[in-house]
């Protein structure tokens, strides 16, 4: 049996989007869960509209949207945000701001495990091992993309999480080059 036949016998699931939000999506120096929960509470303190236009920056909510035409993955949410916002909160964020296709394609069980001591890598693993690992053994093909920054993401480097994950630089989040490091990525997994 060739390789191509074999790949056609497996059951291709949607990639899984590890994604973090401080220093990928959000680089503002200034806004952050904070103001967000104010946003979502109604508080007249916070400028609202000023919250969903600037929390994410515009080319990195664009490059996800560009990574998001192309392979149609699950997201599941790798974050100190979802230590502060639940799952409706941070949908509701997401179709603000103008990513609801992230909203839209939550996997079932949105975030990894987190705690305040937790780290990346942990997590990850720990999400990998409870939800992808199963659909594996059900003779299924998938791949998974880890989009997080060089300081939350530290325990990634090194690991052997390390080729699938694609790192941003603190205050410049997801740019363009990022983005071809993530397709890339995928595109290798999906071979």
């Amino acid at each position: 049996m060739s390789s191509a036949t074999q790949h056609q016998n497996f059951k291709q699931v949607k990639p899984v989007v590890f994604l973090d939000i401080d220093d990928v999506l959000c680089v503002h120096r200034t806004l952050n869960t904070r103001q967000v929960l104010a946003a979502l509470a109604g508080d007249e303190t916070v400028n609202a509209d000023e919250v969903w236009q600037q929390i994410f920056h515009p080319a990195a909510r664009e490059n996800l949207r560009v990574l998001d035409e192309e392979f149609s993955p699950t997201y599941v949410i790798s974050s100190s945000w979802t230590l502060h916002l639940d799952k409706q909160q941070l949908r509701e964020t997401f179709w603000r701001t103008g990513i609801g296709f992230v909203a839209d394609n939550l996997h079932q069980v949105p975030f990894t495990p987190r705690d305040e001591d937790s780290y990346r890598l942990v997590e990850i693993d720990a999400w990998l091992d409870t939800y992808l690992a199963p659909a594996l053994s059900q003779a299924s093909s998938t791949t998974y993309l880890i989009i997080d920054d060089v300081i939350s993401g530290q325990s990634l480097l090194g690991s052997h999480l390390e080729d699938r994950t694609v790192f941003c630089d603190a205050w410049t989040g997801f740019t363009y080059p990022k983005l071809v490091t993530a397709q890339k990525i995928l595109r290798r997994g999906l071979l």
